[in-house]
């Protein structure tokens, strides 16, 4: 489930991508000059802002959402389309797009608005699940991006591509979908009634200990092994804004990090 907040230690198990993507950002942004223009795309809360205290930190989003999902603390600074952003070509040292790119309807044109926006040697900074469930439905448009789609569709954009990160792997996949499985049968058991809803009840909370307490602090340990080269939850994407924009460019010097 996304989080509005900045992750802890505490997050490790039940909130396992996002503790992972936020201690991946906050590496990247402390790697950005001070005084650096950084855009959030889809920054919904701007829960990073703090990561980019020494940049001028500014975010965007399609609409300023009103409900108990996200607690802003300061309003969206450009409230418009992820294609149409209004500022000036060339203008800014990095942009940060995290778990956006499900969410709109042409992700090749968002690469290109970047461009754009970018000035040469900017820095872009992207996630996007390769697995999870339908979530922000209706606007909820891909199952997922791999490793090879950002291979093409950076270099094809005008960047080259610094490093992709998998994140978890075959085991904290399962644990993903077992739980994602619990959640669906407790919606499910609702419809039920008399025996049969006894029945879902008390098999359920026979699952629930496992699913829940046991099965995310052991599974993850297989994927130190396993590695995440072809199932994991998504990738953390570093580029670099190329000094030109190529009509097309095959994707070259790739490097594929793999979780240890």
């Amino acid at each position: 489930m996304p989080m509005d907040r900045l992750t802890t230690k505490q997050d490790r198990v039940w909130s396992f991508e996002a503790y992972v993507r936020d201690q991946w950002i906050q590496a990247q942004a402390e790697q950005l000059p001070k005084g650096s223009r950084v855009l959030d795309a889809g920054a919904g809360a701007s829960k990073y802002r703090p990561f980019f205290a020494h940049c001028r930190y500014e975010t965007q989003d399609f609409c300023r959402y009103d409900g108990p999902l996200v607690k802003y603390v300061e309003p969206i600074n450009y409230v418009c389309d992820i294609t149409a952003i209004p500022l000036p070509d060339a203008s800014l040292d990095a942009i940060l797009c995290t778990e956006v790119f499900e969410h709109v309807l042409d992700p090749m044109a968002v690469l290109r608005e970047f461009a754009r926006l970018l000035k040469p040697g900017g820095k872009i900074l992207l996630s996007a699940p390769l697995l999870s469930s339908l979530h922000m439905e209706p606007f909820h448009f891909y199952g997922g991006f791999t490793h090879h789609w950002y291979r093409h569709w950076l270099p094809a954009s005008g960047f080259s591509v610094d490093s992709i990160q998998p994140v978890g792997g075959p085991g904290r996949t399962s644990v993903v979908y077992v739980q994602a499985m619990y959640i669906e049968w407790a919606e499910k058991e609702k419809t039920l009634s008399g025996v049969r809803r006894l029945a879902s009840k008390v098999l359920r909370a026979a699952w629930k200990i496992p699913a829940h307490f046991v099965f995310p602090r052991f599974f993850p340990r297989f994927d130190s092994w396993l590695g995440g080269a072809t199932v994991c939850s998504g990738y953390l994407v570093a580029g670099t804004r190329a000094g030109a924009l190529p009509a097309s460019q095959t994707g070259k010097n790739l490097k594929i990090c793999h979780d240890e």
